[in-house]
């Protein structure tokens, strides 16, 4: 079974790290010496014994769907494009980390807390390149920046990238004001689809997902294994 470089994720972290897509029944696994960090993903959870590597970290990536059609909710008078007013980053990075709280690179142990953090500065800073996204709608309510959402449009349908509300503040409709928006702003582009990954261990944005009339359409099992 063949592994795949991954160039990006290897040169970001500075180790040579790689993938493994085992959909089908696992063999042998070829050419792993030189990595220090395999990704394995599983459309079923089978287990996996690797030599000399040690499994640290296990999750399960959820993809939700939603068909978009004609929107004509109110815009919430808080939710701005990101492009159109003045940004304090620091408080979109903050929100970033927030977002990524159930990240598999904030709770697998072996990534450092600040590799994390310039992981998410980093995906922040390449949606305002327009690198990572299309768009970047924020939540603002007078000098604060509250939440904020980026989305990329794929072909015929879109997906989030990040969603970010400060913990202070969820459970007061920033993250749905957010979420119309974008829906809002797909539907006047004639984008048919929204997708959204996450995490199944997230229960509240699950929960929060599925409120709003998104399902489930993919289920990745994602397995980190580290060199011994």
């Amino acid at each position: 079974m063949k592994v795949k470089t991954l160039e990006w994720d290897s040169r970001f972290f500075n180790k040579n790290i790689g993938v493994i897509e085992a959909d089908e029944e696992i063999g042998n696994f070829s050419d792993i010496e030189r990595f220090d960090l395999l990704y394995i993903k599983q459309k079923e959870d089978k287990p996996i014994v690797i030599a000399d590597f040690m499994q640290t970290y296990a999750e399960t990536k959820v993809i939700f769907s939603k068909s978009i059609s004609k929107y004509n909710k109110t815009i919430n008078s808080n939710v701005y494009s990101a492009f159109d007013i003045a940004i304090n980053k620091e408080q979109i990075y903050t929100l970033a980390f927030e977002s990524g709280k159930f990240s598999r690179f904030k709770l697998d142990n072996n990534f450092k807390q600040q590799e994390f953090e310039a992981l998410y500065r980093t995906w922040v800073d390449n949606s305002f390149t327009k690198e990572f996204a299309d768009a970047i709608l924020v939540y603002k309510e007078k000098n604060s920046i509250l939440g904020f959402i980026t989305y990329k449009i794929l072909d015929d349908y879109a997906i989030i990238g990040l969603l970010g509300v400060s913990d202070k503040h969820q459970g007061k409709g920033i993250g749905s004001a957010l979420l119309v928006a974008v829906e809002n702003e797909l539907s006047k582009k004639q984008i048919k689809e929204l997708r959204i990954p996450t995490q199944l261990q997230n229960k509240q944005a699950c929960a929060f997902y599925t409120k709003y009339g998104y399902h489930i359409i993919e289920n990745t099992i994602i397995k980190h294994f580290w060199k011994l």
